[in-house]
């Protein structure tokens, strides 16, 4: 794997696909592209992946490795035939199914072919496979599993919400990118969290529950925006944010892959804010089960 998939959730969701696609036909995957982020977890960090044919590493030399990826994409955006078609070697694409946008599915007989036969090297975001995905989700959690370090910090900030409240509230506040991203479409103000809060507030109070809010968020919060509620929020390692909101209950913020990657992690129901004048209910919370 030579594509860098954008940031940490969506290269977990995008290794974690290639990982149930290569376990289920049992061919070998090697993911150099997760090196910026393997020191974070479990099968990363000592590249086991329970005997699975898989590994971050190319060689014993992780500047050496970076650099072979580099010139992989570099070959396959030059496209020079005498390159690319050198033998044993494929160069998959998919950008017009990116472009589209529309998901490839990895169980494509040529595909899966390629891949047990060649060495491929691939170039696109939407490559899926929902199927084996689903199927090894208990798997992709455990490789997945933050170190202790970060597993300790989760568990303090956790517990201390749980002091708070019966019910904790995951609110994920994305600033810093999505002011410029998609136009700035989910960049949203305080007051847009706020009313959105009140309103889970107000819903879990009928039934008898109370709730504390742990608000994560890539840029510092006011909490005085945020009146009377039950409010913890604080500077934390972007790791400690991702698996603190999993074991939250209830999540709520932008469209983003770090909060689909904290419902699957955590099965945890969110719901995701697509306009800031959408209505916050309780039964539209839904567990999010691929990416």
């Amino acid at each position: 794997m030579n594509y860098k998939a954008g940031q940490l959730a969506n290269r977990l969701f995008y290794f974690s696909h290639f990982i149930s696609n290569s376990i289920a036909y049992g061919y070998k995957l090697i993911n150099p592209s997760f090196n910026d982020y393997k020191e974070f977890f479990t099968s990363t960090a000592s590249d086991n992946f329970s005997g699975h044919d898989i590994s971050l590493n190319i060689t014993d030399n992780q500047q050496l490795d970076e650099l072979m990826r580099k010139a992989v994409n570099a070959v396959q955006k030059v496209q020079i035939d005498s390159l690319r078609h050198l033998p044993g070697l494929y160069f998959h694409d998919i950008k017009a199914f990116d472009a589209a946008p529309k998901s490839f599915d990895m169980n494509d007989d040529a595909f899966v072919a390629s891949a047990k036969n060649k060495i491929v090297f691939i170039d696109g975001w939407l490559y899926r496979d929902y199927q084996n995905f689903g199927k090894y989700s208990p798997l992709l959690r455990s490789f997945f599993t933050p170190l202790p370090l970060y597993a300790g910090q989760v568990q303090e900030v956790i517990g201390r919400c749980r002091e708070h409240g019966d019910t904790v509230v995951g609110v994920h506040v994305r600033r810093g990118d999505y002011k410029t991203y998609n136009d700035g479409k989910w960049y949203y103000e305080d007051e847009v969290y706020y009313s959105k809060m009140l309103a889970m507030k107000h819903q879990l109070e009928s039934q008898g529950k109370s709730c504390v809010f742990l608000i994560c968020s890539n840029e510092k919060i006011d909490t005085s925006n945020f009146g009377d509620l039950a409010v913890i929020t604080e500077d934390r390692h972007f790791i400690v944010d991702l698996y603190a909101l999993a074991q939250c209950d209830y999540l709520v913020g932008p469209p983003s892959t770090f909060t689909m990657w904290a419902s699957f992690y955590g099965q945890t129901p969110l719901l995701h804010l697509g306009e800031a004048s959408k209505e916050v209910n309780l039964s539209d919370f839904e567990i999010f089960t691929r990416g």
